[in-house]
């Protein structure tokens, strides 16, 4: 039985003149847990791939970033600057060495035994390799006090099968490419 008066709610009454408890049975419980399970398995591969690439686009965006603030360095202190990799960041002067897959040191090469302008962290979970994806490039990047670098280079950032690439040409002048290199 259901009354109904205006301006009340609804309420479910028994034979017997008792409110009547509604819930969820077992077979209604387990077909939600199925469609949830069903669900996740579905978005769970797809969200991988997305964190995959999202993770390779920020490491490239971050080695681009140090690339531009090292040659702005460079241009607005009229001063050679380089970029230089570091195994031990905890160091107060950490030595060059190592490889653009670890930390990176903003440096000026004639006060090698100066604190870093600045450093920055590796992101987790990608790797930086040449463009054939072969090696780690190591070595230092320098720009002179017109901006102009040492060397062309492609740092090619991967992570998951995603590729993003930093390619430096001679002047200095780095660039963002996709797909520019290959992940091994």
């Amino acid at each position: 039985m259901v009354f109904c008066c205006p301006g009340c709610d609804v309420i479910a009454m028994n034979d017997a003149g008792m409110q009547s408890q509604r819930g969820l049975t077992l077979l209604e419980c387990l077909l939600a847990v199925a469609m949830v399970a069903l669900l996740s398995a579905i978005s769970v591969p797809t969200f991988r791939h997305q964190l995959a690439a999202a993770r390779a686009r920020a490491g490239a965006h971050q080695l681009y970033s140090m690339v531009q603030t090292a040659r702005s360095k460079a241009l607005l202190s009229g001063e050679d600057i380089m970029l230089c990799p570091v195994q031990h960041v905890e160091a107060v002067q950490p030595p060059c060495g190592g490889h653009f897959g670890e930390a990176v040191a903003l440096m000026n090469p004639a006060e090698l035994s100066a604190t870093p302008h600045k450093v920055w962290l590796p992101v987790e979970g990608v790797t930086v390799r040449n463009r054939a994806g072969t090696a780690v490039v190591g070595g230092t990047l320098r720009w002179d006090p017109y901006g102009f670098g040492n060397r062309n280079v492609t740092l090619s950032v991967c992570s998951g099968g995603h590729n993003w690439s930093v390619v430096v040409n001679r002047l200095g002048r780095p660039r963002l490419a996709r797909q520019w290199g290959t992940c091994l």
